[in-house]
């Protein structure tokens, strides 16, 4: 998706009606990025493993052979008809016992849950409190030595390898590989990237089927902002939560330095990926996880780069504000005009419209909760109240607070209809 800025709106709205029903869609979406209003409110449907089973195909399946979810994908896009379709790619099961690895859980015999289970991060530190100063020494050989090798239960010999002593004058020092757990880890890294890639295969065919059957796509490039991503793989949540109010500098320190690292690497990963969008889905800057005073101090600073830098790159960040989100309206306002999607899960939706409308657009307006659990009825109702806030003067998405896995068909139908009904400008 190419940068917008006032005279690619101009073009947009004045281009042939006869187009393709991608570029239909992708004229919707584009001209509510840019906060103008479309000829609708666009339906951006927030999804987990809702193709699957709302289409008798077990999460296990689908994490074993993602070309399994391209059927439900075609039914999924012609019962509903959604402007913006979640990348429907899960985490592929094979890879992952491969490696060993223990900091998620996910359906099948491996940790013996039944075929329908979720897929689950577990929050582990693998920086103690005395490891900071080794860290801060060489980050990398940190992660080699210590992270990696209790991340994934394959990947013990990791830590005899010395990176250092392969530069040194004598070839003597890649004896190193001949050691058994070294070879072992070696292996399985070399094992694990065909699976990955074998499964990738079928994620890519199932995306492509998606485009080609006219539905543009997002979420195909997630990335973590530096303060998640040092809590959920590095230090741990609680840890690193803790860690703000006993060891503020070291905090600072890492997240600035990750950041210098991740950041690029996510925007070379998009660009690489031929996407459009870098999704970012945020879950420790919520309201109740840390004050707005340290929040602006060592969750926007990140978060701010990432999204300043996928625009430089002309990617549109689709950012994802897990939790409540209240105290945070006014400075995520700190940004380019009409180039970010904020979707929020719990917000004032007035203040929010209020606040963030003028600068982003807003995704949201739908209780995940409604649609499960309400009426049909219930569901036409929120979706009025919603578009009376929010829609008015375009940049609107209607979405939904958390990613579904199970919803009834009539209340699937009823948010689809009533936005139809309502949605129109």
């Amino acid at each position: 998706m190419s940068e917008l800025n006032e005279k690619n709106v101009e073009q947009i709205m004045e281009e042939p009606k006869e187009l393709s029903p991608i570029a239909v869609r992708m004229k919707r979406n584009m001209t509510a990025l840019s906060l103008h209003e479309p000829d609708r409110v666009p339906f951006m449907p927030s999804m987990n493993n809702f193709y699957a089973m709302h289409y008798g195909v077990s999460i296990q399946e689908s994490m074993t052979d993602a070309k399994s979810l391209i059927e439900p994908l075609r039914r999924y896009c012609a019962d509903y008809d959604p402007d913006w379709v979640w990348n429907p790619v899960p985490f592929p099961i094979k890879p992952m016992e491969t490696i060993k690895h223990n900091q998620a859980r996910w359906p099948g015999d491996y940790w013996n849950l039944p075929e329908n289970t979720p897929y689950q991060y577990v929050d582990k530190s693998y920086l103690s409190e005395d490891d900071w100063e080794e860290y801060f020494a060489d980050p990398t050989r940190f992660i080699l030595h210590k992270v990696l090798p209790n991340k994934y239960g394959s990947l013990g010999g990791l830590e005899f390898i010395n990176p250092y002593a392969m530069c040194g004058h004598a070839i003597l020092s890649f004896a190193q590989f001949a050691n058994p757990a070294v070879k072992a880890a070696l292996q399985t890294l070399i094992q694990v990237g065909e699976e990955v890639d074998a499964y990738m295969q079928g994620g890519i065919a199932l995306t492509m089927s998606v485009i080609e059957n006219g539905y543009p796509v997002y979420g195909s490039a997630p990335a973590c902002v530096p303060f998640d991503d040092f809590a959920d793989n590095i230090r741990g949540l609680m840890e690193l939560c803790m860690d703000i109010i006993t060891d503020p500098e070291e905090v600072e320190e890492a997240l600035e330095k990750l950041g210098e690292v991740t950041i690029p690497a996510a925007i070379a990963t998009c660009k690489m990926s031929h996407c459009d969008t870098l999704f970012m889905p945020l879950h420790c800057g919520v309201d109740n996880f840390m004050s707005l005073e340290n929040y602006e101090k060592y969750y926007w600073p990140g978060m701010k780069k990432m999204m300043l830098a996928a625009i430089d790159a002309d990617i549109t960040p689709v950012v994802f504000c897990e939790g409540k989100y209240d105290t945070r309206l006014e400075c995520i306002t700190d940004i380019p005009r009409g180039k970010i999607l904020y979707c929020f899960e719990d917000v004032d939706w007035k203040e929010a419209k209020r606040i963030v409308g003028p600068y982003a657009a807003i995704g949201g307006g739908m209780s995940t909760h409604t649609l499960m659990n309400g009426t049909p009825q219930q569901v036409e109702d929120e979706v009025k109240r919603s578009l009376d806030i929010l829609a008015p003067g375009g940049g609107f998405f209607m979405s939904n607070s958390i990613a579904l896995d199970e919803v009834s068909p009539e209340n699937m139908h009823a948010w689809r209809n009533a936005l139809e009904k309502y949605g129109k400008y």
